[in-house]
């Protein structure tokens, strides 16, 4: 059984209400309050589903035109009501905060995560947007985080921006989770905001195992963006996640190493191209100037190494299919050149 989602939209509601639906939704954490004129364009969808003990939302704005402002507090006698005791964490996709969180003053834009503490008093202007929101119990971040004042807290760097990676995909991912995989999920989750927050030595080294697996991501996304660009190397992949070779080296330990790794992807893409409907126009010479190989003789033996068969035998191969029908398309879609240009989880 996979992790349910809880979802709900103002949508169906008349225009004129949508906004107070809102507001009722959202009364057991925040006040909220907006101009009359905005409440009319205010529309909104919200899923949220448990990470173990964690509270996971992913907001999205569904108005017609641009989000709109409205106000949102927390006030002393409200936190006296609810004795709530967590921090929100916000990651905002398209959504900006701006006011004061106790005594300091809070201003976050898009792709930045803040950080609220939900039993100190709050009184801000958020423009409505896409967010992914975690929701977790202070005591669970206490062993590393200890008493850190944390309200108010717009969070920088590289570690920063991992965690965005990370909340990112949590929001890809969370309804697929299985029963057994939430308690890891959450641990790592845990080690990633405690890294992000205070990356101290501990922390780090709790978090060491998801922070890998997400700059292995990063690094992936990047050599499939740059595979016909002779910049990239170890050391141009080095400089865009801001880690060292051996570091760099370790992430790919399980692929052979990063040099392989760049090839294959790169011979890869080549063979799509060649048994693609226009892969008769592309010469070899040409593709392994493309991807950055020595000669066409070093290419051919690459490839034949890789798949089997040489450049060459690949595009007769195609061909024929082509000629004689054997080969199902449909408006031009391929198979094999989608799975081959699948960037790799």
């Amino acid at each position: 059984m996979e992790n349910p989602l809880f979802t709900f939209t103002t949508q169906p509601y008349p225009p004129r209400q949508r906004f107070d639906v809102w507001r009722e939704e959202v009364s057991a954490i925040f006040d909220i309050t907006i101009n009359e004129p905005d409440a009319a364009a205010f529309n909104y969808r919200l899923a949220t589903g448990y990470l173990g003990a964690l509270l996971m939302g992913c907001g999205a704005w569904d108005g017609t035109g641009a989000p709109v402002p409205y106000r949102v507090k927390r006030s002393g006698q409200m936190i006296r009501r609810d004795h709530l005791d967590h921090y929100y964490l916000c990651l905002g996709l398209s959504h900006s905060i701006n006011g004061t969180a106790g005594r300091a003053t809070l201003t976050a834009g898009n792709s930045q995560i803040y950080i609220l503490d939900l039993a100190r008093e709050l009184d801000c202007l958020i423009t409505a947007g896409d967010t992914v929101i975690l929701t977790i119990p202070r005591d669970l971040l206490a062993p590393s985080l200890g008493h850190k004042d944390l309200h108010g807290q717009v969070l920088q760097g590289g570690l920063s921006e991992l965690l965005a990676d990370h909340m990112r995909a949590l929001q890809h991912r969370l309804s697929r989770l299985l029963p057994g995989e939430i308690p890891h999920a959450q641990q790592a989750t845990l080690g990633m905001v405690s890294a992000a927050i205070a990356p101290s030595l501990a922390n780090l080294h709790m978090a060491a195992q998801e922070i890998d697996h997400t700059l292995l991501n990063r690094a992936r996304r990047l050599i499939e963006q740059h595979l016909r660009s002779p910049e990239l190397s170890p050391t141009f992949l080095c400089k865009q996640l801001g880690i060292s070779r051996a570091h760099l080296y370790r992430l790919f330990s399980q692929e052979t190493g990063v040099a392989a790794y760049i090839q294959k992807r790169r011979l890869n893409r080549a063979r799509v191209m060649i048994q693609s409907d226009s892969g008769t126009r592309h010469r070899v010479s040409g593709l392994a100037f493309q991807f950055g190989f020595k000669s066409d003789a070093h290419f051919s033996r690459a490839f034949k190494q890789a798949f089997g068969y040489s450049p060459r035998e690949a595009r007769d191969v195609a061909g024929v299919h082509a000629k004689q029908g054997q080969v199902n398309r449909h408006d031009g879609f391929s198979l094999r050149s989608i799975l081959g240009q699948m960037t790799p989880a």
